[in-house]
This record gives structure tokens, C-alpha cells and sequence, in this order.
């Protein structure tokens, strides 16, 4: 059953803002880091509530594979409680997966066509499913089907994505807790184009989509203020697949009330852990001999076991799994904490100065 959506502005500061969402019986504080891919997998529900995570993502791609289309295969009736998770469930339609999957003949006017890599069948993956198994999942906010393009993909392109993804918005009653698509690359008229189209399905919010880590920091950070200049104020607004932690406080800064990354367990996989904004290096020598924690006085679950960075360094050069998880939750636990640093300054109206504190361009 669909949870009733109400979400509240509380607090502004330039473009950024706090607010409170509620869905149903769940709440959340925004801006909100949504934690997918990676993470979700390497540490558990009740590590991730611990260190402060409200919200996961989930692909109704991945689950519609796995289940063959068949329902009645799921095995469970509701996603959190078959992942045993209390917070929030942003729902994604996995559109770009499938297309990465598809050849250029695969794109349909109806979605797309593509090879599962595992069995190697044909399938066929619609605007309908993916609302359907968003819904079937028991997600509390449903992302629409795009089509998806690269950033820089030709203007052709773009245009034509834009218009399909319209299409497909104007087929369907969407969800009444459905983030409307917005895409179109760089380009300013398109992503206009496509902004009128979401607002037309008067959704509780939009979704920036194609703005992800392959985009250079500078040019996200344009494209995202003249996006957010375009949407209503009182919608949601929600940015995926964000490739580092710069990102992630550049976004919310430019405006987003919704962000999602998984850069706390990418980063620690390739054994660096967040030292505030900067990062530190776990492969280096001399770090063989330091006794220290990560961060001396953090208050993570790996720094208050003492794990020292000598350690850490002696189970990365093993490749050992244990490093992972042991950085992924340091990391995630300072990511968690600067967000909620933004959440402050932006109620106290000092976001500038703590973004040039943490030498962040916005």
C-alpha cells in the first residue's frame, strides 16, 4: 500500500534547504543521503540505522530479473521487511542499467530490449513494469522510466530522450509518490522541455538524471543550479548515482533534498578512508608502522575499536574483506556526520562559510 507523502521546507540557505519527509508511518530529516549499490551490501541493517543512514535504494530491474517477471517468485510481500530495514526505500526503475545492457536497435518506443548477461535471454523492459515492481516492492518513493543517454551524447540524442521520456510520463497515471524524470544532458532548452514535461504529471518531485560522477565537478555544479532554478519549490528533488563525496555536499548545497551514493564503500574498496574531506591512503608503506586510528577521537565504530591504521594497512595488503566493511563503516559514518553539518549550517544560515571551511566549491 502507497504511504501517504508530506514533505515540509523548514529551513533555507541559497539555493539549499532543510525540510522534514514523511511517508507513512517512516521520517526522514533532508537533505538525505540514500545509501545503494555497495553499501547495503556489505553492512547490515541494523549497522547502517547505527550509523545514522535513513535511507537505501533498491532496483525493481535487479528483482523483475531475479524473479523471472514472475511475482509470485519474490518470496517476500514488502522489501523492508525482507532486508529487515526501517527507514526509507527509494525505488529505482534500473532504465539505465538496461540500456548499458541493450543495443542501439534495443531502444523501443514501448522501453527497451536487451540480453540478460547471466542467462543471456531476451527481454523486454517497459515504463509499466517498472512502476509495477517498484510498487511491488513496497518502495516509499518510486523513481519514473527515462530514457536513458550519455551527458554528451549529440543534441539529436538528447532531444529524442527527452521526448520519449514525456511520452512515457503522459502513458501511465504515475504514483502519487513518484519523482518525475528530468534529463537532457548539459543542454539548457532540453532539460527546460523536460522539466515542463515532469511538472505536467504533477509529482511529488523530480529526478536528475544523467548528472552522475562521469561529469566533471564544475559542469555538475552548472547544470544542477539551472535545473533547480526551474523546479517549483515545493517538490522534492532528488539527485542519483553521485560519484564522490565532493558531489554529494556540492549537491545539497545547489539545492538537493535527496542524494544517493555508495562513495563510502568505493572509496574504502580501494582501501582510502575519509579523513573529513580529505582522504587517506591505506596502500602507503609507512603507514606499516602508525598506531594511530583513523582519525584519532572519531566516534565510527572502527576508530572506538581501535583499529589502528598499521592494521588496516597489513588487511589491505591481504585483500581481506574484513578491511572493507571496517573502512565502509568509517566512511560511511563521517559522510553521515558532514551531511548533517550541512543540515545545521544551512538552518543557521552559514553554509558559505562552512563550505569554504571544507573547501568545497558550490
Amino acid at each position: 500500500m502507497e504511504s501517504k507523502l508530506k514533505f515540509n521546507i523548514q529551513a533555507e540557505s541559497g539555493n539549499a534547504r532543510t525540510g522534514h519527509l514523511q511517508l507513512g508511518s517512516r521520517t526522514a530529516t533532508t537533505p538525505m543521503l540514500v545509501q545503494t549499490g555497495m553499501v547495503p551490501a556489505i553492512l547490515t541493517s541494523d549497522e547502517l540505522t547505527a550509523l545514522g543512514t535513513q535511507a537505501i535504494k533498491q532496483s525493481a530491474l535487479e528483482y523483475w530479473l531475479g524473479a523471472q517477471g514472475q511475482p509470485e517468485q519474490l518470496g517476500f510481500a514488502d522489501i523492508h521487511e525482507h532486508l529487515r530495514w526501517p527507514g526509507i526505500v527509494v525505488g529505482a526503475s534500473g532504465a539505465d542499467q538496461a540500456y548499458h545492457w541493450a543495443k542501439p536497435r534495443g531502444r523501443k518506443k514501448t522501453g527497451v530490449s536487451f540480453h540478460e548477461p547471466v542467462t543471456g535471454q531476451q527481454k523486454m523492459y517497459t515504463p509499466q513494469l517498472a512502476q509495477q515492481w517498484q510498487r511491488l516492492l513496497g518502495c516509499d518513493l518510486l523513481v519514473g522510466f527515462a530514457r536513458w543517454d550519455d551527458y554528451y551524447a549529440p543534441v539529436d540524442d538528447l532531444q529524442a530522450a527527452a521526448q520519449q521520456t514525456a511520452e512515457w510520463l503522459g502513458m501511465d497515471k504515475q504514483s502519487l509518490n513518484t519523482l518525475a524524470p528530468v534529463v537532457g544532458g548539459g543542454l539548457k532548452r532540453v532539460r527546460q522541455a523536460s522539466v515542463a514535461a515532469a511538472q505536467a504529471t504533477h509529482p511529488c518531485g523530480y529526478a536528475l538524471l544523467g548528472v552522475d560522477g562521469a561529469v566533471k565537478l564544475a559542469e555538475q555544479r552548472r547544470v544542477i543550479g539551472e535545473i533547480v532554478a526551474m523546479l517549483p519549490t515545493e517538490g522534492l528533488r532528488y539527485l542519483p548515482a553521485c560519484g564522490a563525496l565532493e558531489q554529494v555536499l556540492m549537491a545539497i548545497a545547489q539545492g538537493m533534498d535527496i542524494v544517493d551514493s555508495d562513495c563510502a564503500a568505493t572509496t574504502a574498496l580501494h582501501g582510502t578512508a575519509y579523513l573529513g574531506t580529505k582522504r587517506l591512503h591505506l596502500t602507503q608503506e609507512h603507514l606499516a608502522g602508525d598506531s594511530r586510528t583513523l582519525v584519532p577521537g572519531c566516534q565510527c565504530p572502527t576508530c572506538q575499536a581501535g583499529y589502528s591504521r598499521a592494521y588496516l594497512h597489513q588487511l589491505l595488503q591481504e585483500q581481506s574483506p574484513v578491511e572493507v566493511r571496517l573502512l565502509t563503516v568509517h566512511n560511511l559514518f563521517v559522510l553521515n556526520q558532514l551531511v548533517d553539518r550541512l543540515r545545521q549550517a544551512i538552518a543557521a544560515g552559514r553554509l558559505a562559510e562552512l563550505m569554504a571551511d571544507l573547501a568545497i566549491d558550490y
